[in-house]
């Protein structure tokens, strides 16, 4: 009985270490993750990418020969067509940033994709999809990951309202040319008041197709992990690493959409196509910045869930972006600008630390030995194959009686 207890208690603990290790694998990958989502627009900062469409292209070349390197190091896998609809709905949510962006603004885009976008990864992963095709994903504290998310929320509209140092220029300048144009404005005031309500009206119903484009925009990239957690659900593999296998086919599915339309683009827009030579080296450190983000978030949304590492990987790199701004660009300044910024900063640190309500998982044997009878406690599985033993050998005693 004793050496039989012993066994029992060597495999539970062994369990226990491989759960340790996994979710410090899965901290460490949700970090660099982030770091590389939040240093990703930094080598654009000082480049015109006009409309955006070459940009975009140039990126998804350095995606799929990504893609390919990691495929040749996993041994050439098979293509997954699930995982490539993950790569459709990034690639056409992609898309449709450029005219939003350039007819709302960024701010305003930000607010609404950005918003929509983590409602619907964190939504899906906790509640699932119907039809048994992704199961919900239960969380230790229910009352944390949901504080976490509404904090989450309020954060990402808190930082619409930082001022950059382009706004306030823009604001100047708004200021120079009605100082220049009063008197032409006092001689045409009742023309304007007549006008006014039309123009209004007018831009209010124009913006209605975009916002609806954001919307779908925050759907379309809100789902667009899905179909790696039902492959991962459906067939499910004792390696490690066995996310990687589905990199190729998402990552070659981006770049191959991505140059349908833009061939499309260069076939409507034929003379008007901006296409500059001095972006293309800022675009590939961008694009690599953005591998590195996406890859090791397929290994952090496979080692933790989905309703931990969504929330965070889509929230955090806005923090750290900020931080850039601030300490190498310089665009946000002011005493109360900046305090301002703390505070956001802040809610987003609260938010994720209370999203991350596991964390305390990542060392449990190394703190404290007695972790182990705490996990023992909480893990039913081990708890009911510990029972039984202990069950069987009291039958076999009492026999032997």
């Amino acid at each position: 009985m004793n050496s039989t207890l012993t066994t029992l208690i060597f495999d539970a603990t062994t369990e226990t270490s491989k759960s340790a290790a996994d979710s410090a694998i899965g901290y460490a990958a949700l970090l660099i993750s982030c770091l590389g989502f939040g240093l990703m627009f930094a080598p654009m900062r000082k480049v015109d990418s006009r409309d955006g469409f070459f940009v975009q292209w140039v990126q998804c070349s350095v995606v799929f020969l990504f893609g390919f390197i990691i495929n040749i190091i996993r041994d050439f896998p098979k293509f997954e067509p699930i995982a490539a609809i993950g790569g459709i709905l990034y690639a056409t949510g992609n898309l449709f940033s450029i005219p939003i962006v350039a007819r709302i603004g960024a701010g305003l885009s930000l607010l609404f994709w950005g918003s929509i976008q983590v409602m619907v990864g964190w939504a899906v992963a906790r509640f699932g999809l119907p039809f048994d095709l992704l199961n919900e994903s239960p969380v230790q504290h229910n009352a944390l990951n949901y504080i976490g998310m509404f904090l989450t929320l309020i954060c990402g509209i808190m930082f619409i309202f930082v001022k950059h140092e382009n706004d306030e220029r823009n604001v100047i300048n708004e200021k120079v040319e009605q100082k220049e144009t009063i008197e032409l404005e006092e001689s045409q005031v009742k023309i304007q008041q007549q006008s006014a309500e039309k123009t209004s009206l007018n831009e209010t119903l124009g913006k209605l197709p975009y916002i609806g484009m954001a919307c779908c925009l925050g759907v379309l990239h809100g789902l667009m992990m899905c179909p790696l957690d039902i492959l991962k659900q459906k067939h499910p593999s004792d390696d490690k690493y066995r996310v990687f296998d589905f990199c190729f086919s998402y990552f070659s599915t981006i770049f191959f959409f991505s140059t349908i339309y833009f061939v499309i683009y260069c076939v409507v827009r034929r003379k008007k196509i901006y296409v500059n030579s001095a972006i293309i080296l800022p675009t590939l450190v961008y694009g690599i910045l953005w591998n590195v983000g996406m890859t090791f978030w397929f290994l952090s949304s496979d080692k933790l869930e989905q309703t931990v590492a969504y929330p965070i990987t889509t929230r955090l790199p806005a923090i750290m972006s900020a931080l850039i701004d601030v300490v190498i660009f310089k665009s946000i300044r002011g005493r109360n600008n900046l305090l301002y910024l703390s505070f956001c900063c802040l809610l987003g640190v609260m938010a994720v630390i209370l999203i991350a309500e596991q964390i305390d998982e990542v060392f449990p044997l190394f703190l404290d030995k007695r972790n182990f009878y705490d996990e023992f406690h909480m893990n039913p599985h081990l708890r009911a194959r510990f029972l039984s033993l202990m069950e069987g050998n009291v039958l076999s005693a009492q026999r032997l009686g």
